[in-house]
């Protein structure tokens, strides 16, 4: 199918594309969507956390009775968490009832997770997408732009279009893998044809099309009700200079393919955990809840998805609890200060310290197009950057002198300067290389 696809006429592939939203969109939006969208959409947010402690004690219950290999206590706080390493090894045991569908995990930090979901948690997902999109006024129909690793362009195309459109959901879907400097003009004209109301996909993608902006002084002819980024940590420069170049604000989305955990920014600027999408915790390394100010793990309960019930599920996935846990939005549920995405996303020091948020070094760095810093062992980093014309000893000292602030002097600083840095096979950049098995020193730590 994808080669028939691949060597289609541009307006076959429309046809294609097109086909299979409808397809899905059948899916995704059934009667389960329009229960959970009109509640949380007419419901005062309190209600959303009452709602939720009901249906999950009623979730315990039935996996009391379906499900063994659980111990179900008085509360989550007594049970044991699991893991990814858990589930594969329990995998036939959590799975007692036939699914509406299967979703692969990524497969980012191990094997990759095939998960199961039934109806009501399949459409749940969908209806929280959509709860979020109307903190931006967007509604379906708007016209939406996607750079989120579609491969809707093959490898090889070196000539527009790098993009498809979906008529079913008036839907411009982008290539992530072809955003070389000689193309962002390709992109940046699309969307001043196209003028979207809502820009969604990785960071990493919006970010160099952002800055492509407001390097070239491009006018754009539309401005987006709003910004989502999402499946990759969104570093602060990139909002600042996402928000800039749109003149829009950028919202964080953080969600999973477990369904574990759900995390949207609001327009104040808060990152709220949704109370109502899943049961979360947030757990630091020695297994306690964080306080406000700490760091811990997502750990969440899905308590809609009786195809896969996971329970005290530790996705890995870091957060701060904030201090301030109220917000002018009127939302409930817990407040974090930041997403810091997976343990792999910290740097170690040679004195055994996990160092993380460190985009900052480039906050106030000119003249650097994208940056990436790579460990092998704690004595040393390797920070890559693609330079632009500007760019000096003069930054490159400023950089080296804002990473000693964090990372102390013992570590070896080695800069690595090239003209593209690489993604990953799925189209995402990641701005920490780990090699080091950090899980296991931050668990010992």
């Amino acid at each position: 199918m994808n080669t028939l696809y691949y060597k289609s006429p541009y307006p076959l592939k429309i046809v294609w594309a097109s086909l299979a939203a409808w397809y899905k969109k059948h899916q995704k939006y059934g009667k389960f969507f329009h229960e959970y969208f009109n509640f949380l959409i007419n419901t005062p947010p309190e209600l959303h956390q009452q709602k939720a402690q009901e249906e999950l004690k009623t979730f315990l219950q039935w996996v009391k009775t379906h499900i063994p290999v659980y111990t179900i206590e008085e509360t989550l706080e007594n049970m044991p968490i699991i893991d990814k390493k858990w589930v594969q090894q329990h995998y036939q045991q959590l799975t007692v009832e036939k699914p509406y569908r299967i979703v692969r995990s990524s497969g980012t930090t191990g094997r990759p997770l095939a998960v199961p979901y039934n109806m009501r948690s399949y459409q749940k997902e969908y209806a929280f997408w959509w709860y979020h999109r109307s903190f931006g006024d967007v509604h379906m129909g708007d016209r939406i732009a996607t750079l989120s690793g579609h491969k809707v362009v093959h490898i090889d195309n070196n000539a527009p279009p790098f993009w498809v459109y979906n008529k079913t959901e008036n839907q411009l879907i982008f290539s992530s893998y072809h955003l070389s400097q000689n193309n962002l003009i390709h992109y940046v004209q699309a969307l001043n044809r196209f003028k979207p109301h809502l820009i969604h996909g990785y960071p990493s993608s919006i970010y160099l099309l952002a800055k492509f902006i407001l390097e070239n002084d491009i006018t754009l002819t539309f401005r987006p009700k709003m910004i989502i980024t999402a499946s990759e940590t969104t570093l602060d420069f990139q909002k600042q200079i996402i928000e800039t170049a749109f003149k829009c604000k950028n919202y964080i989305w953080y969600g999973n393919t477990e369904y574990a955990g759900h995390i949207t920014e609001c327009s104040y600027g808060k990152l709220h955990v949704q109370p109502y999408h899943s049961y979360v915790r947030i757990v630091t390394p020695e297994g306690k809840d964080a306080k406000p100010g700490e760091e811990g793990f997502i750990v969440a309960t899905n308590f809609t998805n009786t195809a896969f019930p996971l329970i005290n599920y530790n996705t890995y996935d870091i957060v701060r609890v904030s201090k301030e846990q109220h917000c002018k939005c009127g939302q409930t549920g817990l407040i974090v200060d930041y997403i810091l995405g997976r343990i792999e996303d910290y740097i170690v020091t040679p004195d055994g310290r996990m160092v993380g948020r460190l985009d900052h070094l480039f906050k106030d760095a000119k003249y650097v197009r994208n940056a990436q810093l790579e460990q092998s062992t704690p004595e040393q980093i390797i920070i890559r950057i693609e330079r632009e014309p500007g760019y000096n000893s003069k930054i490159e000292k400023i950089i080296e002198k804002e990473a000693r602030k964090r990372l102390g002097n013992e570590i070896d600083i080695v800069f690595d300067y090239v003209t593209e840095i690489p993604k990953q096979a799925n189209g995402k950049f990641k701005f920490i290389i780990q090699r080091i098995n950090n899980r296991e020193l931050y668990l010992s730590a």
